[in-house]
């Protein structure tokens, strides 16, 4: 049945055509008694054809008639005129999300208010036990007074669980629908609208549908099989909290989405405390839900304090790079001293006299000296007195000569060896050598950013239900392991086996700061 302005239906008399879509006509109408203005809604199709659809869209009246929230149209009565069903709702005049978005991408923090009131109100009517099930963003509108209204609740989507093919149902929604809807599944329950919710998140957020298809069967086929590319990859500057919160609600399992509204909604306002306040109505700002009782922490805040991580991280590599040099000299020092055949601590009873006697100044050291040194130099039938004592200090090595000159070098020389122990071969690598270690601390510094930022996401995510993802938890284990190998490596002196780790390590880093945002 279609109606012209000027007709008159029981108390209320067309005065304009406000749209039709797949399920019904809506005329803007005036009650003839109170002179209030609101939206008239003729269902479809003739419900004597249909009985059982009849009565199920009366149950649905009944339902949404209890509704009362500030972000749902509100049904005010329903009445019958021949075999139509009528609606009479608030009517709510603004722009739909649909149309806004036609016009050039929504700021994120706009968008994200739009959802999250929206949520608001699915959230209110889940509760209520009622199922919008045809969530789009042509289904959400902003009034002139700037305030969100979900329209069209219970009502749009009534028949689509038993039939796809209705005129204007599937092509209006089908980039929208839940995979469970797309199959038919009885007992479709909340978490479909959250699907659906998910979908035009993805969209305000990256310009686009997550599925995109030729047909109606590729989209739907995409619906149940494909992942969506992450928003991520899409816009380097989507939040990363925001990319996984929007992830999770397209999953395809319902048990894997966010199981309610409300855990939707909080997960969602944990990220609007980074976007700045940028509105297309000035009433925005008036609207009690934008801003949070108790925004938590963004998780890019630690950028502020990188030199603070740079000076420290670098602190910490260079004490790593110093005890790793100071192993590398006592090495060198042993190995030089095993070229004597006795252990070093031995020697040194021996060495430190003789090496003090041709010093003139001090006139006692000489007088011990010399008798210790005829004692060395006698033949084998000397008296026994004095072998004794000496053997066990230079047992193997009779010429004195030999003993005095190994030892002096190590106490006189040891500064030198400790770049060659660091460079592992030549001098001349040593500019190199120093590039590559400056290269380690800014790399350590990048590493301990990424890792302060993967810690707050990681507890952001806690406080959502949610888990680091396991590729990139994996690429932060891979960056430590290879960061450890080039450090290692660098203090051994292997700078090829250094620059090979630090290649590998700083292409996870760059991995992992892709995935912040950084």
């Amino acid at each position: 049945m279609s109606f012209q302005v000027g007709d008159t239906i029981g108390d209320y008399q067309v005065i304009g055509v406000l749209g039709a879509g797949g399920m019904g006509q809506v005329y803007k109408v005036r009650n003839v008694i109170s002179d209030r203005v609101e939206a008239m809604k003729v269902l479809l199709p003739d419900l004597v054809s249909d009985p059982e659809l009849a009565d199920r869209f009366l149950r649905e009246i009944k339902v949404q008639a209890s509704l009362d929230h500030p972000n749902i149209a509100k049904l005010h009565t329903a009445l019958r005129a021949g075999n139509q069903l009528i609606m009479i709702m608030e009517l709510v005049e603004g722009t739909t999300l649909e149309q806004m978005q036609e016009r050039g991408p929504l700021p994120l923090a706009d968008g994200l208010r739009y959802i999250s009131d929206s949520l608001d109100a699915l959230g209110y009517a889940h509760e209520h036990d009622v199922i919008h099930r045809d969530i789009k963003p042509a289904n959400i509108m902003l009034t002139h007074d700037g305030v969100i209204k979900l329209m069209d609740f219970g009502i749009a989507k009534a028949a689509g669980d038993r039939k796809l093919t209705m005129t204007g149902t599937t092509m209006g929604s089908l980039y929208y629908m839940s995979p469970e809807q797309v199959k038919g599944v009885a007992g479709i329950d909340q978490r479909s609208d959250l699907y659906s919710l998910g979908v035009t998140l993805y969209e305000v957020v990256t310009g686009r549908r997550p599925f995109q298809g030729d047909s109606d069967y590729d989209i739907m086929s995409a619906h149940l099989e494909e992942l969506p590319r992450p928003p991520l990859e899409m816009d380097p500057n989507v939040p990363a909290a925001l990319n996984e919160i929007i992830l999770r609600a397209l999953a395809k399992s319902p048990d894997e989405r966010f199981q309610s509204a409300a855990a939707f909604r909080r997960a969602l306002e944990s990220v609007r405390g980074d976007q700045p306040e940028v509105t297309r109505v000035a009433p925005h700002r008036a609207a009690p839900r934008v801003q949070p009782a108790a925004a938590p922490e963004p998780f890019v805040r630690p950028a502020k304090s990188h030199r603070g991580l740079y000076v420290l991280a670098g602190a910490v590599l260079t004490i790593v790079i110093l005890l790793a040099a100071g192993i590398q000299v006592a090495n060198w020092r042993k190995t030089r001293a095993g070229e004597a055949p006795q252990p070093v601590e031995p020697p040194p009873a021996v060495v430190q006299e003789p090496a003090q006697a041709p010093v003139p100044p001090p006139p006692a050291v000489p007088p011990a000296t010399p008798q210790a040194t005829p004692a060395q130099l006698a033949p084998a039938p000397a008296p026994v007195s004095a072998p004794p004592v000496q053997k066990p200090a230079v047992p193997q090595a009779p010429p004195p000569a030999s003993q005095t000159k190994p030892a002096i070098p190590p106490q006189q020389a040891p500064a030198p060896p400790v770049e060659r122990s660091l460079t592992a071969s030549a001098p001349k690598d040593s500019a190199a050598s120093n590039e590559l270690r400056d290269r380690m601390v800014f790399l350590a510094a990048r590493a301990a950013t990424v890792r302060n930022g993967l810690a707050n996401l990681e507890r952001q995510q806690g406080r959502m239900g949610l888990g680091l993802r396991p590729d990139m938890a994996a690429a932060n284990q891979r960056m430590d392991f290879l960061l450890k190998e080039a450090g290692g490596a660098l203090a051994s002196g292997d700078a090829d086996a250094a620059k090979r780790n630090a290649d590998m390590a700083e292409r996870e880093v760059e991995k992992l700061e892709k995935f912040l945002g950084k």
